[in-house]
């Protein structure tokens, strides 16, 4: 709208097919923008029939700023802390350039200043190294063209690298740590990648349809940190028992999207905590967290192995 704005003030009566390809979008979609401009914006926009173009009928000295709510600042807050994640990539640069025409177009009217917003708030989250960033960047590349990666790839506690290929679908964060999830076309499969544990990444001319059945953050809710078992295997109902400091802690935290916690008493010193996962690894780690305060009522095998784990912990001691 800014670039159909600045057109018709110099006068060179633009219209919807000479903006479409000026912009590289499609007619439709200069037609909405100029109604939006005329009809919610107010702005005089006129169409010359013998020019063919726009014009403004009345005097317009520059484009009108837009106004945020409250939530959109949190929003636009929370999406420059995003951008460190790729700061130093192609990606995080040309993020950063259409951050700040947003920016620009808004802190006139807000009056605030983007210092003033640092001082406000902050985000603790790991800061992403800048080798990961650069892979981040290839990454996030590959997956929005629809190309082949292949890298080493270090599993946890393999000695060495191995060598794979994949179709990369999806980025993820989870617990501060990235991830994709892709086709790995050696064994077949869907597979999740740690991007710490991928190097030298190289990005293929070869191309790929993604499964339109595919929905990245629908195959992340099957894990409860970042391992999501087997896709044919169901989802399994965990319930655990939280107290005392815990159970005041879980009224306020959300761990998993299919989350629900039940008071067990009145004065909320006792609930329940029920989500659905695939495995069961990180969820031993997640309620061994929380010691003595924490209780597995189902399912059975996920009690049998925090028991064997804590037995294992007190002999360490």
């Amino acid at each position: 709208m800014h670039e159909i704005h600045r057109a018709i003030k110099d006068k060179r009566f633009p219209n919807c097919s000479t903006l479409a390809r000026e912009l590289e979008v499609t007619a439709k979609t200069i037609q909405r923008d100029v109604t939006f401009m005329r009809d919610q914006l107010r702005l005089p926009l006129e169409y010359d029939e013998l020019i063919h173009g726009y014009y403004y009928a009345g005097d317009v000295s520059d484009f009108p700023v837009f106004r945020l709510t409250a939530e959109e600042l949190t929003a636009l807050f929370l999406a420059r802390v995003a951008l460190d994640t790729v700061r130093g990539t192609r990606l995080g640069e040309e993020m950063a350039k259409v951050f700040g025409r947003i920016a620009s177009l808004v802190e006139g009217d807000l009056a605030f200043r983007w210092s003033d917003l640092d001082e406000a708030f902050s985000r603790k989250a790991p800061r992403t190294d800048a080798k990961h960033a650069a892979t981040f960047g290839r990454l996030a590349e590959a997956v929005l063209g629809r190309r082949e990666v292949a890298f080493p790839y270090r599993k946890l506690g393999a000695a060495r690298a191995e060598s794979r290929r994949l179709q990369p679908y999806h980025l993820g964060e989870v617990d501060g740590g990235w991830y994709v999830i892709g086709h790995d076309l050696d064994r077949g499969a869907l597979r999740t990648f740690a991007l710490p544990r991928i190097s030298v990444l190289r990005v293929m001319r070869a191309g790929f349809e993604r499964p339109a059945s595919f929905d990245g953050k629908k195959y992340l809710l099957r894990s409860f940190g970042i391992w999501t078992g087997s896709e044919d295997a169901p989802a399994r109902l965990v319930r655990v028992e939280l107290r005392d400091y815990a159970a005041g802690i879980a009224q306020e935290r959300r761990w998993h999207p299919t989350q629900e916690v039940a008071l067990l008493n009145a004065a909320g010193t006792r609930v329940e905590v029920r989500f659905e996962v695939g495995r069961m690894e990180e969820v031993v780690r997640w309620v061994l967290g929380w010691g003595c305060k924490a209780k597995v009522l189902e399912p059975a095998d996920l009690r049998a192995a925090v028991r064997k784990e804590a037995q294992l912990i007190s002999r360490n001691g």
